[in-house]
């Protein structure tokens, strides 16, 4: 899994990726520099909630791109996991995709992968439970309701 991660940070412009699981393990092959898992965490449950939010629509995201000034974190949310990168806003999403369709395509052919997301819940629901959530993402919530 970690080596799949470590591919992905190749890609000129990815500061870094990992992997959240629906039950909130992290994997990851680095930390840049900043960051600790507290971030990763927070980073991740919010791709979590707003992947939820389209579930809750029948409107399932495949891929998301969310643009800062300073950087871009790009979301491959699946049913068991989520694949979050945090790049710089220059990244060739080109070269991206390809790197993250044939690293997706080894993790499903990953025996010890399949195994551990065999044991996590596929859906994201508490996520969106409001004793997870400030009080604006709430809010919408309640609008999608």
């Amino acid at each position: 899994m970690k080596d799949k991660l470590e591919e992905i940070n190749s890609v000129n412009g990815v500061k870094t990726s990992f992997i959240y699981f629906n039950d909130g393990e992290t994997v990851y092959a680095n930390m840049p520099q900043g960051f600790d898992e507290a971030t990763y965490v927070e980073i991740a449950r919010d791709v979590i909630q707003v992947a939820a939010m389209f579930d809750r629509l029948s409107t399932p995201l495949h891929e998301y791109d969310l643009k800062y000034d300073n950087g871009r974190v790009i979301a491959y949310p699946m049913s068991n996991f989520n694949l979050i990168i945090l790049c710089q806003p220059n990244v060739s999403v080109a070269m991206l995709r390809l790197t993250v369709n044939v690293a997706l395509a080894d993790l499903e052919a990953d025996k010890k992968f399949q195994k551990r997301l065999s044991k996590v819940e596929a859906s994201r629901r508490s996520f969106l439970v409001r004793s997870n959530m400030d009080a604006e993402s709430w809010a919408l919530v309640e609008v999608v309701n």
